[in-house]
């Protein structure tokens, strides 16, 4: 999660969106040719970074013989932990320590925070769908999830998140909770909302 100081929080309405978990993903992101990748807290600095043909391969080999919804969820929460783990060492994002984020604020290179982890895992969900990997998804809008107090929300975590297309049932997408290339997690999204934590991993 992304460290914030406390008056930016007051400051931020019920429902803003804060632009560190959106300023990506509507760039032009080609995994090929070139797309933005967020290389510290709140996605304050970027990277233009590039998969090679035979590194994007690997994506869409995970995609290769899905079978249903369920079984398409449990591949993209794969593929997105080979996408940071490829990602990783282009940008720095490899010494990423999982859960790190509010009020632990950390100027080191190639750390992230929630913010940064669902904007990356937002762009990379539409290169996949833009490429034809998913049958059954495509992807959401990013969300964030907290407490009101007063009016204001507290923001304590975000998502990147996929949508069934055959019942429009939705789903978050988290790579927060271990380190860089770790378990990711395809999780109904109201349980995500209610404060799910990846099991073994960090929490809030």
């Amino acid at each position: 999660m992304r460290f914030i100081a406390l008056a930016s929080l007051l400051a931020l309405g019920a429902c803003a969106m804060p632009d560190g978990v959106t300023k990506t993903i509507t760039h032009d992101n080609r995994p090929t040719t070139r797309f933005t990748h967020c290389n510290a807290f709140a996605c304050n600095s970027q990277f233009g970074m590039v998969f090679s043909e035979a590194e994007w391969g690997e994506i869409g080999a995970f995609f290769v013989g899905t079978k249903d919804a369920a079984d398409e969820r449990d591949r993209i929460a794969l593929a997105m932990s080979r996408f940071e783990q490829i990602a990783g060492p282009k940008d720095g994002t490899d010494k990423d320590k999982g859960g790190t984020g509010l009020f632990v604020l950390s100027s080191d290179p190639g750390q992230l925070d929630c913010y940064a982890e669902a904007s990356n895992t937002g762009v990379a969900i539409r290169m996949m769908y833009a490429a034809g990997f998913f049958k059954f998804h495509k992807p959401g809008d990013q969300a964030v999830r907290g407490i009101m107090q007063s009016g204001t929300t507290f923001l304590d975590h975000a998502t990147a998140t996929i949508i069934e297309t055959a019942d429009g049932h939705r789903y978050a997408v988290d790579t927060w909770f271990f380190d860089n290339g770790g378990p990711s997690f395809v999780v109904d999204f109201q349980t995500w909302m209610d404060g799910w934590d990846a099991p073994g991993g960090a929490a809030h």
